[in-house]
Parts: C-alpha cells; structure tokens; sequence
C-alpha cells in the first residue's frame, strides 16, 4: 500500500499565527511518499533510501520509544529542555506517527515501511507536517481505520508538535487539505482559488536553527508586540488580492519588511530580494525563517516575465515555478 502527502508554502502568515492572526498557505506538487508492505517480520521495519538509513524494530520497542518521547515534551512543556531537544532523531517522527495508529494490542503482522522525500528537510516546505500526514493516511489504513480530513488535520498537529513544540497549524491544514487554505484562531478555511502564475519557489539552503527554536527566539522579543496586527492586515489584503487577481507585489514586499523586522530574514538573504525588487519582482521568507546564519530555507516569489536564472545562479540558490496540489494526503494506486 502507498500514501502520499503534499508539501507546502506559506504565502502569508508564518509566526503571526502563532498569536492567532490568520494565515493563508498552498500545498505544493512535492511530496512525501511512503510505501507499506504487511510482512512476517515482529514489529516495524524502517527504510530511508534517499538518506542510507533504516532501522528494524519490534512493537513493544516500538511502544517504548513512544512513552520516551511523551515524557521528553512533558520536559519541554516543564522547561527542561527547548523545542529541538524533544525528538532524539528526525526520524523519531515517522516511528512516533506510525504507533499513534495502533490499537492497544499489538499488531498481528509486521510491516516494512520504506519512506522517500522530495522535500527538504527543515526549508519552509512542511516536510514533517507531510510525512506525519503521509504515514497516519498509511498506518490508519493498514491497522484501524481511515480517519476523515479533520481528524487526520488533528493528528497531524499532534504528531508535529515534537518538531516544534507546538501543532503547526498552517502545515498540519495544508497537507492534509490541500489546495489553498486560510487559518485563523484554529479554524480551517480551504479557498477556491487558484494562485496563478508567475510564482516561484526559491531555496535559500537549509537554516542554521530550527523551526521550534527559531519560533521560541521570536517569542521572547516580540511575543508582546503590536507588531502581529501588522501582520494580520498585510495577510488580509494579500488573501483578498490572490482573490480578485489583483497584483500582489507591494503586499508580498510589506510582508518582507515585516519578516524583517523581526529577525528572521539573513542578512545575504535581505540583499538577495533587495536585487531581486530592483528588477520588479518580489519575495519573502515562506516558514519560520531563520535568527542566525546565511540561509532561511524557503522564499516565496512573484516575478512575473523576470528570468531568475542568473539572480539565483549568483547566490547559490535553487527555484522553481510553484504548482499546485489539489488533493492533500491521500492513498497511491
């Protein structure tokens, strides 16, 4: 059996969320793939091709690690460690989703689970957010029973909360939606609405910190701040522009001045959509950014007829014109 889940880019809304103002993202045509095969083997065997990794073990070490991990976000909650400590391993996450989806007993039969990514870990891209949804669609399938796009959104909130110390929202809904969706204050709005073209996705390199901590920086600074209704009218008037077709550059290069001003844009990231406005176009931080180092993982770009090749050849950067997946989490033929 095989299951997919999209990944996604926030267009507008990343941190502001955190504080309840709305957010809109799109789930994108690059997926998580996970491929299941019921086999005599006790337990779970776990394959990473694409990383030269894998792991075999039983059910009730299974259970075991599932208990470890519990009590490592209770010491989170408590303090005793940040966000990024919770998990041991990223794929803790993949073995963590997998037990939520097995009933009290153990199960009958073992299962190796083989696991392939087409999105960067850690780049604005909601990569755990898409392979807790991908392999929950799989595990409820295999050991209990499909759960429907809500509850799937809830378990995936859950799932991730390890990653950052929180349920993302914003990814949790997209992956598991698809299409465009809008939150806000923990409601789900799917928008029909395409985005158009002469958007782009642009990566930046994988940053130095990761989303929990970067979220938890940005806490202590701003976290009182009024600077979130700020945030929350360029997210409106965005949303409304994508609406109505209207041109959305100036919105997107508020939004970047924003993301700016509360640290999360690297400086030679700064400078890139600096020459990057000079041509007409415009970009932001699409995730959580990043508080130190050069890199801040995904940007989202509207550059209508400009060639980014040079632009991001100069920088080392990567892109590609953004897609758009419709379906969300699902089940493969």
């Amino acid at each position: 059996m095989k299951a997919c889940a999209p990944g996604k880019l926030i267009l507008s809304g990343e941190h502001s969320a955190v504080y309840g103002a709305p957010a809109i993202a799109l789930a994108v045509n690059r997926y998580i793939h996970c491929n299941g095969l019921l086999s005599p083997i006790d337990g779970l065997s776990l394959r990473l091709p694409d990383a030269g990794w894998q792991t075999q073990l039983s059910w009730s070490e299974l259970r075991q690690l599932t208990a470890r991990l519990n009590q490592r976000y209770i010491q989170y909650e408590q303090g005793l460690q940040g966000a990024g400590d919770i998990l041991e391993a990223p794929h803790q996450l993949a073995l963590y989703t997998l037990s939520q989806c097995l009933s009290d007993a153990d199960p009958e039969t073992g299962l190796e689970l083989e696991i392939h990514s087409q999105l960067p870990l850690g780049s604005g891209m909601g990569s755990s957010a898409a392979l807790s949804a991908a392999i929950t669609t799989l595990g409820q399938t295999l050991f209990s029973q499909p759960l429907n796009t809500p509850e799937l959104f809830q378990r995936v909130r859950y799932c991730e909360r390890l990653c950052h110390g929180r349920g993302g929202l914003i990814d949790a809904a997209t992956v598991s939606y698809g299409g465009m969706v809008q939150v806000e204050a923990g409601q789900v709005e799917q928008l029909t609405v395409s985005l158009g073209e002469g958007w782009y996705y642009i990566h930046t390199g994988a940053p130095d910190v990761g989303t929990g901590e970067c979220v938890d920086v940005v806490r202590k600074r701003y976290g009182e701040s009024g600077i979130w209704q700020d945030f929350t009218a360029v997210t409106r008037a965005l949303s409304a522009a994508i609406v109505k077709g209207d041109d959305p550059r100036h919105l997107i290069r508020q939004n970047h001045r924003l993301l700016t001003a509360i640290g999360v844009v690297p400086e030679p990231v700064q400078q890139f959509i600096g020459a990057l406005e000079k041509q007409g176009g415009a970009a932001k931080v699409s995730g959580a950014g990043a508080t130190s180092g050069d890199s801040a993982g995904a940007l989202i770009c509207y550059a209508p007829g400009i060639d980014l090749s040079a632009l991001c050849r100069q920088s080392g950067y990567s892109f590609m014109i953004i897609e758009e997946d419709s379906e969300g989490a699902r089940l493969e033929n």
